[in-house]
């Protein structure tokens, strides 16, 4: 009887050990199939091609060590397969490129190609993540392995760690900057705006009466819409809450920015879910869940158009497919031309900024290193430069904002004129000036997206405005 205790402990350390050994082994997609396919169909998992690809065009004649401590050094293992450098007992990553690649003589060639493609581990789940030892009970961290130090550096948000490889975080020197282009635009800076809003727009409203009130506005589901994963996960309410200052918890004509440093804007994370990079995809704050794109516009769309919300007034996608106008033909100023022909434009000179940043300013011009800029017109108008391409936007701008204070005037005019007047076919003519003059001014281009058709709307809103006075004058 006294050997039972003894016996149960045995056993119980037996089972223990049996069970970290399980733990110990066990694959990533044993827990997370669903992330794990979506990865395996991912161009983070398939990276072994493109820098054989690169290798055989290259670096002809350069050995393994040339190319990661050479004078033209390019550390590829870092980026496209850092963990690597963990097989075989351990490896440098000159080693790893020896041993992943054909060479002959020692030597990178023109027909090299992969080798031990088994092996290869691409970049893979613990890459991004540094895995606790008593997972899958701990909590997987965002952090990068450093194949240079065989250590992982810790993230503070997964935007500082796409932008290791996507960005010059990692390597100062590299091409491949999207991050960088990505700080420069409008959406690495939402935070300020949707304060202004609150101050200018929701004074005495609580968060929630924002979102879900009588004049609901979600404007975190554009604006940051991946805040809602923060904090060990929030409520978009609870978002507006915790970012933006409020008194008695209601907003003020004072409410601005809290939280800073947090924010996420629009991050890497709204248009790519991080398991499937390369897919276009809408991470949705209501649902919590990705939402896949057929298209670049259609993305585009969600937030810069009626796709998401149906009653918006960002209406720059509906104009740019020129329908949506009453009695107003559908029509389209270039026609076959995309949000991204001209905001997403991506130059083929090696070493421009609008080609390392991969369209990802959304500048139609990027300026480059030597204070010319490249124009997204360019690619149409092979000899137009900045200069040329700003006069006929700022042509276009000036009228459409001359035709639209006409049409305002005259509208409103008639819009006086019109009361007490029960004619329908007034009636009638009047809520389509209406309209189609709000319509108008929903787009945010200042006129330029879909010229034409802008114009047409002005155009019907003052001529029905014009024709109602003059209706009205004769009685």
């Amino acid at each position: 009887m006294k050997l039972r205790p003894f016996f149960l402990i045995c056993v119980t350390v037996l089972i223990l050990s049996v069970t970290a050994f399980a733990i110990s082994t066990l694959n990533c997609e044993t827990c997370h199939n669903n992330i794990y396919s979506n990865w395996l169909m991912s161009a983070h998992a398939h990276t072994q091609a493109v820098v054989a690809g690169e290798l055989s065009e290259e670096r002809i004649g350069q050995t393994p060590h040339d190319v990661i401590y050479g004078e033209d050094a390019e550390d590829c293992v870092a980026c496209h397969a850092p963990t690597a450098i963990l097989l075989k007992g351990g490896m440098s990553e000159s080693q790893v490129l020896g041993y992943f690649f054909t060479t002959i003589n020692g030597k990178f060639t023109k027909n090299t190609t992969v080798a031990h493609v088994a092996e290869w581990p691409n970049v893979s789940c613990i890459t991004c993540h540094k895995v606790p030892n008593d997972h899958p009970i701990g909590k997987a961290t965002l952090a990068l392995f450093n194949s240079q130090t065989g250590k992982y550096k810790l993230m503070k948000n997964i935007d500082e760690l796409c932008g290791q490889c996507h960005g010059n975080l990692h390597f100062p020197d590299t091409d491949h900057l999207t991050y960088n282009g990505w700080l420069l635009s409008k959406h690495a800076h939402t935070q300020a705006v949707v304060a202004s809003e609150l101050s200018e727009e929701r004074v005495g409203q609580t968060p929630h009466d924002v979102i879900y009130g009588e004049d609901a506005e979600d404007c975190v589901a554009c604006h940051a819409p991946t805040a809602i994963l923060l904090k060990g996960g929030m409520s978009e309410s609870q978002v507006l809450g915790y970012f933006f200052t409020t008194i008695n918890g209601k907003f003020t004509k004072n409410t601005t920015v809290a939280h800073v440093a947090e924010w996420p804007n629009v991050s890497c994370i709204v248009c790519h879910d991080p398991h499937t990079v390369g897919k276009l995809s809408y991470f949705n704050s209501s649902t919590k869940k990705y939402e896949s794109m057929k298209s670049a516009v259609e993305l585009c769309g969600q937030c810069h158009g009626n796709l998401r919300f149906p009653d918006t007034d960002h209406l720059s996608y509906n104009i740019w497919r020129g329908t949506g106008g009453i009695g107003v033909p559908d029509q389209k100023t270039m026609p076959g031309v995309t949000c991204v022909d001209c905001h997403m434009f991506v130059s083929n000179v090696d070493g421009s900024n609008s080609a390392m940043f991969r369209g990802h300013s959304w500048h139609i011009f990027v300026k480059e290193a030597d204070d010319r800029y490249t124009t997204s017109c360019m690619q149409c108008h092979a000899s137009m430069n900045k200069i040329e391409a700003k006069t006929i936007i700022d042509k276009w701008r000036s009228s459409f904002l001359d035709l639209e204070a006409v049409a305002q005037r005259n509208v409103t005019t008639a819009m006086q004129a019109m009361k007490g007047v029960k004619n329908k076919t007034l009636r009638k003519a009047l809520k389509e000036a209406q309209y189609n003059l709000q319509y108008a001014e929903c787009d945010e281009s200042g006129g330029f997206h879909n010229h034409k058709y802008l114009m047409a709307l002005l155009n019907d809103a003052n001529s029905k405005a014009l024709m109602i006075l003059s209706e009205v004058s004769h009685k």
